[in-house]
């Protein structure tokens, strides 16, 4: 090539990639790397017969190049019947999932690689591949459908980033059959008349600041039917094979939750049952029957060194088919905000709903150093360890430095410092509440219709006795908590100040709209139920509680506790003694009459709690 010269030519583009692949690979890394190689070396078998050549390859992504249409496409045929027949086996431990795309178009040779349009449709078609399935260009398509037998789904014209293209998926079963919306229509026809029928009102969503107690996981709980399009937005994947950039699929996973809940057209699960629903991997039959799910978005994350793709699947669960797909490219996180709003608003464009005059949600911080700390602070914190909140405070400590003018960041630190003093890890309980209460207090106050500022310093006055300013602030903090997590956290101020009625009908509100909440708004309920002396229904719910799984064990101690005190109120002294015991033998000591105010430390009036104390005192209650 002579200087100045560009090496055009037309190629056939085949793409493949796994399905899930950071999803197996926490599941079990060495599993997943043998299973790989194993795929990696059926794909390199069938690329020898049919003359295909790889010249790049990207965490699980390869690239190959075709001399033939023909010959790429009944190579991808070749591969994903040789995975299948892989994975139909009992020796799979693994068992992986590829989704192919090929094109025919201009390239560009640099140095052995293939750049240019050709490549990045045929790596648009990979995205829009269903798993185990084949996407391919019309291109392809003319050259091939005369020459063989291979079944072929008109999927028509669709619109990825800048590129429009008429795609074809080839069909190795005729399960695979699924329509897209196409580039030419400007709506979802499915959509039109679920749009016409939705009504305004709250919903909800697992954001940050429910995150001050540990979540749980538990058997599967029905929402409640909604006449608003329900959309589960599910993890996105890290696929591009470097943990460290866990945080970009968190954080766009959190961005649109919290964005898309702003809006009272949709109805938004929370994250925790879209987490639950990928660690227990339930099918989508399943998630459809047991949720009440009408739509799924899917995505995931690719590249690496500066150079990252987000695609995005949109799937309807009661035709079973792929209703819209997009890629979006960014580098060096510098443009991740933007690409968030772009998908946010290209998401609810498809349901003809515009944002709220409120516009998008605005996260933590823009910057791209101090939103990576303040995700990976939030993880830290989530787990309610020593460890963790001490991480947690290292890492938002590092982005106040960043942006020391950063009100809502500024926020986090108070709640570490509530977190210290109602966890015991405070050495001085009363200056880290005023200085959690400083905090707050800022915050509020340049973010007045934010919720989790005013409700921690809520908190921190009922804690501190100026129980009439607290609660005079109800009216407004119910006003302005829109998410489940707000609304849950509201309810704890609610029911500090006495309410009981308003806090039960608040903590229901949040389990109906998110079934795997975290796990204190939990035993906070069961305390409600009891305190009102609705002792049948706190009976039931705790017995139910205790049959599930959660990851702090605080929270069954405080069930078994209750049911004890429940039972020696109602004179059985046999099962009150039995409940008792349970609770002491989950850490060896139980409750302690210090530790049951501190796990309601924001409680107004203390007789409920030190009737609990006195009535368990007999069977051996600790005082510390």
């Amino acid at each position: 090539m002579s200087n100045g010269e560009i090496d055009r030519k037309i190629a056939v583009i085949f793409v493949t990639d796994v399905v899930g692949y950071s999803k197996h690979m926490e599941k079990d890394e060495n599993a997943t790397l043998d299973s790989y190689d194993e795929s990696y070396k059926i794909l390199q078998k069938v690329l020898n017969k049919y003359k295909g050549a790889i010249f790049n390859t990207a965490g699980d992504s390869v690239l190959a190049e075709f001399p033939s249409a023909v010959n790429a496409v009944e190579c991808g045929v070749n591969f994903q019947k040789e995975i299948q027949k892989r994975n139909s086996s009992d020796d799979t431990a693994v068992k992986l999932e590829f989704r192919v795309g090929i094109n025919m178009g201009d390239v560009v040779e640099k140095d052995g690689n293939l750049l240019g349009d050709g490549v990045n449709i045929a790596a648009r078609l990979e995205a829009l591949a269903q798993p185990g399935g084949i996407s391919i260009s019309k291109s392809v398509y003319d050259l091939v459908a005369p020459k063989t037998k291979i079944s072929f789904n008109d999927l028509g014209i669709q619109k990825v980033k800048q590129n429009e293209f008429h795609v074809f998926d080839v069909l190795l079963d005729p399960s695979q059959k699924r329509k897209l919306k196409t580039a030419s229509k400007t709506n979802i026809a499915v959509l039109g008349p679920i749009a016409a029928v939705l009504i305004i009102g709250l919903v909800g969503i697992l954001y940050f600041y429910s995150d001050v107690w540990n979540s749980e996981t538990e058997s599967k709980t029905k929402v409640l039917t909604s006449d608003k399009p329900s959309v589960l937005i599910m993890p996105f994947e890290n696929h591009t094979g470097n943990e460290n950039n866990d945080f970009i699929g968190v954080g766009i996973t959190s961005n649109l939750i919290s964005t898309l809940s702003q809006n009272e057209q949709l109805l938004i699960p929370s994250r925790n049952t879209g987490k639950f629903i990928q660690e227990n991997e339930l099918m989508d039959e399943e998630i459809k029957g047991t949720y009440g799910i009408q739509y799924i978005l899917r995505g995931d994350v690719q590249g690496g060194e500066g150079n990252f793709r987000i695609t995005v699947q949109m799937s309807d669960l009661s035709k079973n088919e792929t209703i819209w797909s997009n890629i979006y490219d960014f580098k060096d996180n510098k443009d991740i905000f933007e690409i968030q709003d772009e998908l946010a608003l290209s998401i609810l464009s498809q349901f003809q709903i515009e944002f709220r005059s409120g516009g998008i949600h605005q996260d933590i911080s823009r910057n791209p150093e101090v939103y990576k700390k303040h995700i990976y602070a939030e993880a830290a914190f989530q787990g309610k360890t020593v460890e963790g909140t001490q991480k947690a405070e290292k890492l938002w400590r590092e982005a106040i430095a960043l942006e020391p003018d950063n009100s809502r960041l500024t926020l986090m630190l108070g709640w570490i410092h509530w977190r210290k003093v109602t966890l015991g890890l405070s050495k001085n309980p009363k200056e880290d509440m005023q200085i959690a209460y400083d905090y707050a207090f800022e915050s509020m106050q340049a973010n007045p219709e934010w919720a989790p500022s005013m409700t921690l310093v809520g908190l921190i006055e009922l804690f501190s006795g100026k129980h009439d300013v607290a609660c005079a602030r109800i009216p407004k903090l119910l006003e302005v908590s829109k998410t489940s997590s707000e609304i849950g956290l509201s309810a704890l101020v609610v029911h500090s100040c006495g309410d009981l009625e308003s806090a039960i009908t608040s903590y229901e509100r949040v389990f109906s709209i998110n079934p795997h909440h975290t796990a204190a708004f939990r035993y906070m309920y069961a305390h409600a139920l009891t305190e009102k002396g609705d002792y049948e229904k706190a009976i039931e719910y705790s017995k139910a509680q205790l049959t599930k799984k959660h990851n702090w064990t605080g929270v069954d101690q405080t069930l078994y506790m209750l049911l004890a005190y429940i039972y020696k109120k109602q004179g059985n002294e046999k099962l009150a003694k039995e409940m008792f015991e349970m609770q002491r033998s989950i850490d060896g000591k139980g409750k302690t009459a210090e530790r049951i105010h501190k796990e309601f430390i924001s409680r107004k009036d203390k007789a409920y709690l030190d009737d609990i104390i006195e009535t368990l005192k007999p069977y051996g209650l600790p005082d510390k």
